[in-house]
């Protein structure tokens, strides 16, 4: 099946849910994140930097990772469109930070200002995966133009996938040689790893 059938489909499920549903499937998303697989690769006062995403409507929030984050100073950033063809640039969190749509992409959200970093950590995003983690996005090429060129500044990045159950493609996704696969990706009740295993369950 095509790229733009499959992402004509996945929209229209995920368009299903209530936004009740998504708050708590984001909920049990960002829980089984920081409790099962935050811990296995990152430590305390680590100078490793992550990047979240401000989740559109029907998108896996990252609210309470934020949060966690904020409490227990775990540095983070939120990317932004700098142009088409470009790759995202990321802004390092501060509280006071302001946050204004984006001029070509109106219902994106990003920081008007702020220091300009390069994250270690990618959280994003996604349409629909497969057990391989090749991620299905919306279309723009934003984040396989991004993780590829932070892997050329940074080889050991690691690339998170937030989604829905229901958006695990039993199939594989049709690829294209520009497409990056995730090292993980994180649902409500599991893990997926880029070695096709699961790395446990959360209930």
């Amino acid at each position: 099946m095509r790229k733009a059938d499959l992402r004509k489909i996945f929209k229209a499920k995920r368009a299903l849910l209530s936004q009740d549903e998504v708050k708590t499937r984001s909920q049990q998303i960002n829980e089984n994140f920081l409790q099962n697989l935050l811990p296995k690769f990152y430590k305390k006062n680590s100078d490793k930097i992550f990047s979240l995403y401000l989740a559109m409507p029907s998108e896996v929030s990252t609210n309470l990772i934020a949060e966690h984050f904020i409490k227990n100073q775990i540095p983070f950033s939120y990317p932004k469109i700098i142009a088409a063809n470009k790759p995202l640039q990321f802004t390092l969190f501060d509280q006071e930070a302001e946050f204004v749509a984006n001029k070509s992409f109106t219902k994106i959200k990003e920081p008007a200002e702020g220091k300009i970093i390069s994250p270690d950590f990618l959280i994003l995003p996604l349409l629909a995966f497969d057990l391989g983690l090749s991620r299905l996005g919306m279309g723009g090429g934003f984040f396989d133009r991004t993780i590829k060129s932070l892997k050329k500044k940074k080889s050991k990045i690691i690339t998170i996938g937030l989604a829905f159950d229901f958006q695990l493609l039993q199939d594989y996704l049709p690829t294209e040689e520009t497409d990056q696969n995730l090292d993980f990706t994180v649902t409500e009740k599991n893990l997926f790893s880029s070695s096709r295993t699961s790395l446990g369950l959360s209930t």
